[in-house]
């Protein structure tokens, strides 16, 4: 039997302007861990923005786990 870890991802991303600069956030949570990650562009969209940043929490992962993304 193996304890399955879970994974909670929180992403959001946005822009001044629409294109505009633009950025992204997530946390990420698993038990007592947490971390954070951000980024942003210079000339983007919102929706490239908010997609980044749930790209960018799965790339994160270090290995196999369940995820629950909210966006």
């Amino acid at each position: 039997m193996t304890d399955e870890v879970v994974i909670t991802i929180f992403a959001d991303g946005g822009c001044r302007g629409n294109p505009g600069p633009g950025g992204w956030g997530v946390v990420l949570q698993a038990g007592e861990h947490e971390k954070e990650l951000w980024g942003g562009e210079p000339d983007t969209t919102n929706n490239r923005m908010e997609m980044t940043a749930a790209i960018r929490a799965l790339e994160a992962l270090r290995r196999p786990a369940s995820v629950r993304l909210h966006t």
